[in-house]
C-alpha cells in the first residue's frame, strides 16, 4: 500500500521573516534622517512666520507711539509689555504665538518705523534689519 504524504506547507519559515523584518529595518533607518530635516525645516519655517507676526504687530506699537510722541523723540524701543493703543500690547497683537515668543525687542527711528529688531523663538533668536529687510537665525 502506498502512503500518501502532503508536502506543502503553512505560513513562513523564521529565517523568512527575519530577512523580511531586517529590510524594512534598513529602510526605516533611510527614511527617518530624511524626515527630521523636513520638520526641522518646517518648525523654522513656522517660526519665521511667528516672527513676521510680531514684528507686523511691533510697527503697530511703534505707529501708534510715534503718534503719542513729542517732535523730541528720536528713537523708539519696542518690546513685549509696550503699549500699541488702547491698552493693548505687542504680546497681545500676536495671539497664539506669544506662548512661543519668549522676548521682543525692535528699535525704531523717529518717524516710527521699525529699523532693526530680534525675536527669540522657541530658544533661537531671529535678527530682523531694515537695510536688508530679513529675517536672520542666530
Amino acid at each position: 500500500m502506498k502512503k500518501v504524504t502532503k508536502s506543502s506547507k503553512k505560513g513562513f519559515t523564521l529565517v523568512e521573516l527575519i530577512v523580511v523584518l531586517v529590510i524594512l529595518a534598513i529602510l526605516a533607518a533611510m527614511l527617518v534622517p530624511a524626515l527630521t530635516g523636513y520638520i526641522k525645516r518646517a518648525r523654522q519655517e513656522k517660526d519665521y512666520q511667528m516672527a513676521a507676526t510680531v514684528l507686523t504687530a511691533a510697527q503697530s506699537a511703534a505707529t501708534w507711539q510715534y503718534s503719542q510722541a513729542s517732535a523730541s523723540t528720536s528713537k523708539f524701543t519696542i518690546s513685549g509689555g509696550t503699549s500699541a493703543g488702547n491698552g493693548t500690547t505687542v504680546m497681545d497683537l500676536i495671539g497664539d504665538a506669544s506662548g512661543k515668543v519668549t522676548s521682543i525687542n525692535f528699535s525704531a527711528n523717529a518717524m516710527g518705523v521699525i529699523t532693526h529688531g530680534t525675536v527669540k523663538i522657541n530658544g533661537y533668536t531671529y535678527e530682523w534689519t531694515a537695510n536688508s529687510a530679513t529675517w536672520t537665525a542666530t
